[in-house]
C-alpha cells in the first residue's frame, strides 16, 4: 500500500470519527439541558435567576474607566491652562483660596 492511499485513509478515519465527536457532544448537550430544564422547573427557578448564572460580558482583566469629572478648573491668568481633575493638582490652583478656586470652575466639556 502506498504512503498515498495510508494517508488518504487515514484522512477518511478522521473525518468519521470527528462526525462522531460532533454527534456525541450534541447528545451530551441535549441531556444535560433536560437535566437542566427538570431541575428549573422542579425548583421553579425564572430566567432572572437563571441569567446570573452567567459569566460576566467583557474581556476578563478590563481596566475600569475613571469616571469623568463634572467640571474642570480654567486658570484665570492663563486660559490655556486647565486642570480636568486627574492627576496631582497643579501649583496655580494650590495657591488659590477655596473661593478663587470656586471662582474657577468651568463646566466639563
Amino acid at each position: 500500500m502506498s504512503i498515498m492511499h495510508e494517508l488518504e485513509e487515514a484522512k477518511r478515519a478522521k473525518a468519521a470519527a470527528d462526525k462522531r465527536v460532533d454527534e456525541l457532544l450534541g447528545r451530551a448537550k441535549e441531556e444535560g439541558l433536560e437535566q437542566i430544564r427538570a431541575i428549573v422547573k422542579d425548583l421553579g427557578l425564572t430566567a432572572h435567576d437563571l441569567a446570573r448564572l452567567a459569566p460576566a460580558t467583557g474581556t476578563p482583566n478590563t481596566r475600569k474607566l475613571r469616571k469623568l469629572a463634572a467640571f474642570w478648573y480654567r486658570n484665570p491668568a492663563d486660559a490655556s491652562k486647565v486642570w480636568k481633575g486627574a492627576g496631582p493638582k497643579p501649583t496655580w490652583l494650590k495657591e488659590m483660596n477655596a473661593e478663587a478656586q470656586e471662582a474657577c470652575k468651568v463646566a466639563a466639556g
